[in-house]
């Protein structure tokens, strides 16, 4: 584990390990004990992939808590932890998300269908059987970065130009899949489409997905948008 400063208020805790659920759940635990124990002087915790930022106030800590140097203690605070913290073992059914896969709703899959040199259902079984889990949230609010994707389906390309997509776009960047959240602009490699909305303001709980769930994507056709997307997945 690296520590180290980021600017006078914040320090950045970084799990030198590949980007993997066990490394989520490391950082997950780590937020959990900070959250858990209320340190007055923590004002935020921002998890990455791979890193930690934990945010604190330093001159609350210095003129409050008689702290002289808050990083030398938000260092000294994170050794510690590491030895404390625990993983919470359970067992959680992965969150299904209905896909359209490819034709209008999935723009560039024809094209990556030729970079991969194989079929459309061949692609489909590869991208749905997979476990996914939210590794990172960002871009836009509740949208999820989803690692777990078949090694034959990563590319080291995008689609070349900036397009219009639509929320629920289901997208492939690099090794990743993603979930648009809100209409948008980019260069994403778009394949289908979920009816699912994984955010929504007006909610109390306005995201969906969260950092650590599981994802499983499964086929529908086209039909099923008009029923709202809940009809049986294909096998």
């Amino acid at each position: 584990m690296k520590i180290y400063s980021q600017g006078d208020q914040a320090i950045v805790v970084s799990i030198e390990k590949e980007v993997s659920k066990d490394l989520t759940e490391d950082l997950l635990a780590l937020k959990k004990y900070l959250s858990d124990k209320q340190y007055p002087f923590i004002t935020e915790i921002v998890p990455t992939e791979s890193d930690m930022m934990i945010c604190y106030d330093a001159r609350d800590m210095i003129k409050h808590h008689h702290i002289q140097s808050p990083f030398l203690y938000m260092k000294a605070l994170m050794q510690t932890v590491q030895m404390e913290i625990k993983h919470e073992e359970e067992i959680v059914e992965p969150i299904e998300i209905p896909v359209v896969y490819g034709g209008k709703y999935g723009p560039d899959l024809d094209v990556l269908l030729t970079y991969y040199k194989m079929d459309f259902e061949k692609f489909v079984k590869l991208h749905k059987e997979q476990n996914y889990f939210v590794s990172m949230m960002g871009y836009t609010p509740g949208f999820p970065y989803l690692t777990g994707m078949n090694k034959r389906l990563f590319v080291n390309h995008t689609g070349g130009k900036k397009t219009f997509i639509p929320a629920g776009s289901v997208i492939i960047e690099g090794k990743k899949t993603g979930i648009t959240t809100t209409d948008t602009h980019g260069d994403w490699l778009v394949i289908g489409y979920t009816p699912i909305r994984l955010f929504n303001p007006e909610l109390e709980n306005f995201t969906k997905l969260k950092l650590g769930d599981n994802v499983k994507f499964c086929a529908i056709q086209e039909e099923a948008l008009d029923l709202g997307g809940f009809q049986p997945c294909q096998s």
